[in-house]
This record gives structure tokens, C-alpha cells and sequence, in this order.
């Protein structure tokens, strides 16, 4: 089902401008549901002038609604399956508040959708796009509400970037496929793997440890913003543990690099990530760097399901999500 953009922003503008205008938005989930809407979030934060953006896990959401949270708002929840109690929890308090409620679901048929004034819905491709994935509708979403309400100046860019994204992610994940299988081999043992990231990449750097190797893979993992990691992490740095490092190729690639110089200086086992060789650069000098985290989502996905493989330990066990009360 494709997604008018345009029409839906317009609608929402139109609505709210006798009652002064969309003051801010709202980004609430869980878990990667609330990494995936991160992305639109850092794009908001960056560019927009006036415009408010946050993003809350969903549950501290509806316990701690923040003041400026009224009937001037978008709230952004977000479910694959649709059925996340907590966030159709906070959809039902954008209600609540007369805000705009905006739900981004797998199914349509679900308790999200319900609460929607607006539901994007993406289950229904012939093939899984990451140009139409969740992550990717909650950016252009965030892009079309900037373009419209403020102006954004690389929006043409942005736009074209999206246009060859599959194909850009479809080789990146081709030229993947023989470092996953040297990553899987190396890493399968292992019980402890951290993963570092900033900027855009920050929230696929959390996606991985909480719901790859956390969730997925049972190893022990933090995600740390290479922002941070002389700020503290650095000093379990040695020759043992295994790092992995994503290298953006936006202005946080200053932080990245920094990092990296000094995980090969004093350590060892180090996987590094460049973004640039993953044909980021190719999507535009502005627009790489918001669309960055999708592609490193692609690559992701291999490295991920090589471990997996390597481990013989399917990405679809558990042993306590969906079979025990929590």
C-alpha cells in the first residue's frame, strides 16, 4: 500500500493550523520499534528549526507524558505486529490528548491500527524493501512534515537517495556476504561482543545488541556511542574483547575514526564497518547521512544470520519472550 506523504502531511497541517500549527512530535515504541523511529527523530533534531522533536520508549511515555504533549502534537507509535501493548497504549493517550495519532504497523487487522488517525502500513510488499520498511516510513514522514511546515533544502537530494536505496543496499549486502561469514566464524564463541556507533547509526548499533546478539543470540553486548567511549568504556579495552564499529560517512565520522584508531591501538579483535565502502556515498553528501542507518541495517542482516548460522542458534528462539508472563 503505498503512502501519499504529501497528502497526509497537508491533512495534518491543515488541521491544527486555526489552533496554532504542529508544535512537536512524538516518537514512542519499544525496543527496535523504538530504534527504527530514532532515525526520524536524529533527522528532526538536526534540521528543523522550530519544529520539536523526542522519542520515548512507550510505557515512560504514557507514565510521564512530557507537558508540552496537547492536542498540537503527532505521536508516532510504532509495532510490527501491531499488538505492542505498550504502544498502543501511548496511540491511545495521543488520543486521549487530541493530538495526532500516527501508527506504523505490520497488520492491519491489529489493536495499533485501531488507534491510528493515520495508519502506515507495510506488510503488504511482494518482497522486503528497506525503502518502505518502518524505519524508512517514519524518516519520510519526518521529512515530508519538515518540507512542509518549514522548508528543508536538501529535500530534492533526500528524495533521489530514496529512489536507489534498495539498489544501493542490495549490492552493499552482496559485498557483505564474505566478511559476515569471516565475522560468524570469528565471533561464534563468543559470550560478550560490544557495538559502537554514533550519530544517524547510533540506533542500529542498539538494534544490534538488544534484539540481534541480545534477544537473537543470548551473548552479552552495550551499544556505545563512539561519543562516549573515552568517557568510560574505553577501559575494558584489551587484546580479548571483540568490538564491532559502524564508520559513518556524515559529520560524526570525526568521532567514529577516533574510536577506531584506538581500538586498533590497543586492541585486537576489531571489526570494523565503513560505511563508505558500503556505497553510502552514493546516495548524496546530505542525504548519506540520514540514510546511512538503513544501509548498515542491510549489512547487518547478513552478519547476523551468518552468527546465527555459525552458532547454530536460530534468530527465531527464545526462551522467555512469548512464552512466559512478563
Amino acid at each position: 500500500m503505498k503512502i501519499d506523504y504529501k497528502q497526509v502531511v497537508k491533512e495534518i497541517l491543515d488541521s491544527r493550523k486555526e489552533r496554532g500549527g504542529i508544535h512537536n512530535i512524538y516518537f514512542a515504541a519499544c525496543g527496535g520499534s523504538k530504534a527504527g523511529l530514532t532515525t526520524a527523530d536524529f533527522f528532526l533534531k538536526c534540521e528543523a528549526a522550530k519544529l520539536e522533536s523526542h522519542v520515548y520508549t512507550a510505557k515512560e511515555f504514557v507514565l510521564c507524558p512530557p507537558k508540552a504533549f496537547d492536542a498540537n502534537s503527532i505521536v508516532v507509535t510504532l509495532s510490527a505486529s501491531g499488538t505492542t501493548p505498550e504502544a498502543v497504549e501511548a496511540a491511545k493517550a495521543a488520543r486521549a490528548r487530541g493530538a495526532v495519532s500516527i501508527t506504523i504497523v505490520g497488520k492491519q487487522d491489529s489493536p495499533l491500527a485501531e488507534q491510528g488517525d493515520y495508519v502506515f502500513y507495510n506488510g503488504d510488499e511482494p518482497k522486503y524493501q528497506y525503502s518502505t520498511c518502518s524505519m524508512a516510513i517514519a524518516l519520510r514522514f519526518a521529512i515530508e512534515l519538515l518540507q512542509q511546515s518549514e522548508g528543508y533544502e536538501h529535500y530534492d537530494e533526500i528524495q533521489n537517495g530514496f529512489a536507489i536505496l534498495d539498489d544501493v543496499i542490495g549490492k552493499a549486502r552482496e559485498y557483505a556476504e564474505a566478511g559476515a561469514i569471516r565475522f560468524a566464524q570469528e565471533h561464534k564463541e563468543d559470550k560478550v561482543l560490544h557495538v559502537m556507533a554514533t550519530g544517524a547509526n547510533y540506533n542500529v548499533a542498539y538494534t544490534t545488541t538488544t534484539c540481534i546478539l541480545m534477544e537473537c543470540q543470548w551473548i552479552h553486548s552495550n551499544p556505545i556511542h563512539s561519543g562516549e567511549f573515552f568517557h568510560g568504556p574505553f577501559e575494558v579495552v584489551d587484546k580479548e574483547v571483540p568490538f564491532l564499529i559502524l564508520v559513518g560517512v556524515g559529520r560524526e565520522r570525526a568521532m567514529d575514526e577516533r574510536a577506531v584508531d584506538f581500538l586498533k591501538k590497543y586492541g585486537k579483535r576489531i571489526t570494523v564497518l565503513d560505511g563508505k565502502e558500503f556505497g553510502i556515498d552514493i546516495l548524496g553528501s546530505n542525504a548519506g547521512e540520514y540514510l546511512s542507518p538503513l544501509v548498515f541495517t542491510g549489512v547487518l542482516s547478513r552478519y547476523s544470520h551468518r552468527l546465527a548460522d555459525a552458532r547454530s542458534h536460530s534468530v527465531d528462539v527464545r526462551r522467555y519472550m512469548w512464552h512466559v508472563p512478563y
